[in-house]
């Protein structure tokens, strides 16, 4: 109270002065207020510290535990997953048949057909039939004319059975060809009747092969071949051939093993030849393969018996080649040998204007020894260059057959000689595109002769070029072109010179769609007098127009 009152007392009195103060504006007097006490309490602060307990005993607790397993049962079942496919390009359409259709200047008529199942995973059925003929002559030496008639005719039937690690394919047909000996000697002053010169061939044929299918070094690989062909000509000499043959090899980590086996029959008219001919081959080997080099080695064994002569013969069997340079470069060599059959039926494919009947003895290839190199320049350059030395017992030599009752020498006989043959052959093709193509083909000979002057109807030199050009797959140009080196013939005991055959051919194809389709075929343009044997000259130019169509 005492301090209430005293400041009270302070406000009133200092109050009343200034009042004095403003009435008297001389009055200055100086002021000091003292503010009163206030008293004040420090804030209170709280002992954190708690008692502790320290014990020098120490107790470690041990605890034990027992875990009881037991299968937890979870029922999931997997959603199956599709395997991956690998998407290609889609098939293309197949179509049942293939017709071709053509006419020529020399009256030649021309078809062949096509005829086929779709595609499928079981089995391939179709057939083929073939017809082409002509009527015409062709001019011989001191303006005569030949009947240079013919008419091939071929009709088979095929098919093939797939199971899923072999395969089954057989085929039946019978071929029935017509020709006329119509080159002859035209100094000779006399003629030939078309029916006296007509000869007919007549082959049938069934063939039927088994063969496995296996990719992999697990298994072994075969391949088994039964054929038989029976031969007729228009003379009634006959021929029948069966033959057997084989291939088992079994693949390893780096080398495969194999044997080649077979066995020919060759029952012939009394005509050609009195006895029949039996010829037995086999052939086991060794391969050692690596991705540089290959090696294979082995040897031939030939049984020939014809009637009850019986002869045995071995030939060594090798080959060499190492890549040098990934394709680019790949040397070879090999060394071989056989015995080859000469039976009626390849004689008259060689040579069908051969005397009827004509037998021929089996040739013995001693020797083949060769040597080249081949490989790629580029991706789409390949070539071959390649010698090859062959020594060969009874090589037989097509000759015109003179007799002091015939002189006409329209027909071939056969002489025999041991020769040597050297032969250089190149290859070379060139694919710019998928448009444009070009290969060509090369081979000349150097013959050894033991008995005989020259090497009858051997060409020197034989030559083939070819190209193609698809534009658009709508107009397609081909060309090739055929050169066979001079050849001798042998005339009166005499070497007649054959000039060499340059035979060019242009041809022309525009698919209108992709079933039908128009071509022209242009042949021999330079309308050469083309002897291919001696007498015989082949057509000279000649075109042939026709059509293809599927469906």
């Amino acid at each position: 109270m005492k301090h209430i009152i005293l400041i009270s007392l302070v406000i009133f009195l200092s109050y009343f002065s200034l009042r004095a103060q403003e009435n008297n504006s001389e009055l200055k007097k100086e002021v000091y207020v003292v503010k009163p006490y206030k008293p004040t309490i420090s804030d209170a602060y709280k002992i954190n510290s708690l008692p502790k307990i320290i014990d020098t005993v120490k107790i470690i607790p041990t605890f034990k535990y027992y875990l009881i397993t037991k299968p937890l049962d979870i029922s999931y079942n997997p959603k199956a997953i599709k395997p991956a496919k690998m998407v290609g390009e889609p098939l293309k359409k197949l179509y049942n048949s293939y017709t071709k259709v053509a006419i020529g200047n020399k009256a030649m008529p021309f078809i062949e057909v096509y005829l086929n199942n779709k595609r499928s995973k079981k089995f391939s059925i179709g057939t083929y039939l073939k017809h082409f003929s002509s009527f015409s002559k062709v001019n011989l030496l001191n303006n005569k004319k030949g009947d240079a008639a013919f008419s091939d005719n071929e009709i088979l039937f095929y098919g093939k059975k797939f199971f899923e690690n072999s395969v089954i394919k057989s085929n039946i047909g019978f071929n029935r060809n017509v020709m006329h000996y119509y080159g002859y000697n035209t100094f000779v002053d006399s003629t030939l009747l078309k029916d006296d010169i007509k000869q007919k061939y007549f082959d049938f044929q069934i063939n039927a092969r088994y063969y496995s299918t296996y990719t992999d070094s697990l298994h072994v690989n075969y391949d088994f071949g039964l054929n038989y062909n029976y031969f007729l000509d228009d003379f009634s000499n006959s021929e029948n051939s069966i033959c057997f043959n084989g291939k088992i090899n079994k693949y390893f980590e780096k080398e495969m093993v194999g044997l080649d086996f077979a066995y020919n029959y060759y029952d012939k008219s009394q005509s050609i030849d009195s006895v029949s001919n039996k010829v037995f081959y086999m052939s086991p080997w060794l391969g050692l393969f690596s991705d540089k080099w290959r090696v294979s080695a082995g040897i031939n064994v030939y049984s020939d018996k014809h009637g009850e002569s019986s002869n045995t013969y071995y030939y060594p069997k090798g080959n060499l080649e190492y890549d040098i340079i990934n394709h680019y470069i790949i040397p070879y060599a090999g060394i071989d040998g056989r015995r080859e059959v000469n039976n009626y039926r390849t004689v008259v494919n060689e040579n069908p204007f051969i005397l009827p009947a004509l037998n021929v003895k089996n040739t013995d290839y001693k020797m083949i020894l060769l040597i080249g190199i081949k490989g790629n320049f580029s991706s789409s350059i390949f070539y071959n260059f390649q010698v090859k030395h062959s020594i060969v017992g009874d090589m037989p030599f097509y000759v015109n057959n003179f007799s002091q009752t015939d002189s006409m020498g329209n027909m071939f006989g056969v002489v025999y000689d041991d020769i040597e043959i050297t032969k250089y052959f190149g290859e070379l093709s060139f694919n710019p595109s998928d448009e444009l193509g070009f290969a060509l083909k090369a081979n000349y000979y150097r013959y050894a002769m033991n008995e005989e002057s020259k090497p009858w109807h051997k060409p020197e030199l034989i030559v083939n070029f070819f190209t193609r050009y698809d534009m658009r797959n709508a107009i397609i140009l081909k060309s090739d072109i055929f050169i066979k080196g001079k050849r001798y013939a042998l005339v009166n005991n005499t070497a007649k010179e054959l000039d060499a055959v340059l035979d060019i051919n242009l041809g022309l194809e525009y698919r209108y769609t992709k079933v039908l389709s128009g071509f022209l075929q242009l042949n021999n343009i330079l309308s050469s007098d083309n002897y291919m044997w001696n007498y015989y000259p082949t057509y000279g130019f000649n075109v042939m127009a026709g059509i293809t169509y599927s469906f």
